[in-house]
């Protein structure tokens, strides 16, 4: 099985995904909120490259039947119903919803991956069950880090480093790509102070800036919500454990 990382998603071609299993990571934070919306009961969550394609979506949808999400800079999007805080994505909010998402790193991500032979979305939060697809899948894998503004993230290249270090048993191959030895290497020098370097890193220090602290704790919860939001459709719902062998 062949491992590709993309520290992010900037140089993304439909060759780097077709045929393999991909996996897109914004721990902080598309990737958790898509995760615990699913997990909270919304119908499926459509990923958005803008403002433009989300607004056209809505436009032919009934208007009970959605909820616009998204953040630019970390900060919700100006008549939205709902930023990117996944802790806001209560069942109470999203029971039986479609959610819109649009956000500055992640969704792009994923909009850029549509290619795949199967399209996962991954985190700290389902890390497990990101694993176990991509063992009984089978297929070469693309791992795609969101990244934060065109740049590297901490948080994205030490989540891309869990799965690596799952996979292959805490043991790196002879052989593996540059990027892939990157996230490997730094999972396994920080694996047991996670939380604290996140927080000292760039985006980290952002969200506690702007008042989102308690998302840093949150979306690090790993192994939390066992689901895999996964791409059919051009939607993401979750994928039951019994589809998952078909």
């Amino acid at each position: 099985m062949n491992v590709e990382v993309f520290l992010t998603s900037n140089n993304l071609t439909e060759d780097d995904v077709k045929g393999r299993t991909v996996v897109v990571i914004d721990v902080l934070r598309a990737s958790s909120t898509i995760a615990t919306a699913l997990t909270n009961g919304a119908r499926a969550v459509v990923a958005v490259p803008d403002m433009a394609h989300a607004s056209k979506i809505a436009s032919n949808m009934d208007q009970q039947s959605y909820l616009l999400g998204g953040e630019r800079d970390g900060i919700k999007i100006d008549g939205y119903h709902l930023g990117n805080s996944p802790r806001e994505y209560t069942p109470e909010t999203v029971q039986g919803r479609t959610i819109i998402l649009n956000t500055t790193n992640g969704t792009l991500a994923i909009t850029k991956s549509r290619a795949a032979r199967h399209l996962l979305v991954g985190s700290f939060l389902n890390a497990d069950r990101i694993v176990d697809f991509i063992r009984d899948a089978g297929l070469d894998v693309t791992i795609v880090c969101a990244g934060r503004r065109n740049r590297v993230s901490l948080e994205d290249t030490l989540c891309a480093g869990l799965l690596l270090y799952r996979l292959w048993e805490g043991k790196e191959p002879a052989v593996v790509s540059d990027t892939a030895h990157i996230a490997f290497t730094l999972y396994a020098n920080d694996k047991d102070n996670i939380e604290a370097k996140v927080r000292c890193g760039n985006h980290g220090q952002n969200l506690i800036d702007i008042g989102f602290e308690e998302d840093i704790t949150y979306c690090l919860k790993t192994d939390s919500i066992p689901v895999l939001p996964h791409y059919h459709e051009n939607q993401l719902v979750l994928l039951q454990r019994e589809e998952e062998g078909k």
